[in-house]
């Protein structure tokens, strides 16, 4: 997967051996962070459109393939929840504070990593947060022990997985969100229920948060893409 013109190639060694691959853009911090979505890369409609975003703003940017994702090294269905949100606060000790940006498992990736090391997130982005995945993954899988992601993309979910989804409790980590928030969450989503991002933003006590249901919206929300940044930019005004 080659860098685009206007980025950078990004590389990140991992303790086990391997590395974290993407690509960045120099400019303004604190900078975009793009975590991508579980089956997907950190290419797309999305990015594509933060990217641009950043470009107009003069702000720095980084997106990269999750551990078992794309360039990354890792397989997916080996890689822990746990491993994917200690690289995400590894990348953030790298380059510093970044107002994190992620859709679907890279939701729930980046609010877990923000709750942790609100010190490197400023704000934070949610785009159908994936929460109940943790609680549900025994029950999502087949009779094979394989998960089907919405994107059709079939894997075998290894042991080590399951029993660290079991460590991670969902229950309190909105109450530990200490930073402006905006959730994007489609009306219709038939993988993650809008309810989800409803009581999500009940429960997290900054005061500086925000809410948009998309009507009729689906689980990607790549059509809206470009109205979600300066929603995003509002609640951290330069």
């Amino acid at each position: 997967m080659a860098s685009d013109p206007v980025t950078a190639p990004f590389e990140l060694p991992l303790p086990d051996g391997g590395a974290l691959r993407g690509c960045t853009l120099a400019g303004a911090e604190p900078g975009y962070l793009y975590l991508h979505g579980l089956g997907s890369v950190r290419t797309g409609t999305k990015s594509e459109s933060l990217l641009a975003h950043a470009l107009g703003r003069g702000r720095a940017f980084l997106r990269y393939d999750q551990r078992g994702h794309g360039e990354s090294t890792g397989r997916l269905g080996d890689v822990t929840i746990g491993e994917l949100i200690d690289d995400l606060t590894r990348v953030l000790a790298h380059t510093g504070p970044r107002r994190v940006v992620g859709s679907s498992l890279g939701g729930l990736v980046a609010a877990f990593a923000a709750a942790r090391r609100p010190d490197l997130v400023p704000a934070l982005c949610l785009i159908a947060p994936a929460l109940g995945f943790l609680r549900n993954l025994p029950q999502r899988l087949d009779a094979e022990g394989r998960l089907w992601t919405s994107e059709g993309i079939s894997f075998v979910v290894a042991e080590r997985v399951l029993a660290d989804a079991r460590t991670l409790d969902e229950t309190r980590l909105p109450e530990r969100l200490s930073m402006p928030t905006l959730i994007v969450h489609g009306s219709d989503d038939p993988v993650v229920p809008a309810v989800v991002g409803q009581r999500l933003f009940a429960a997290i006590p900054h005061p500086r948060k925000q809410l948009w249901l998309v009507p009729a919206g689906d689980h990607r929300l790549a059509d809206v893409a470009d109205r979600i940044w300066p929603r995003f930019d509002a609640l951290l005004p330069d």
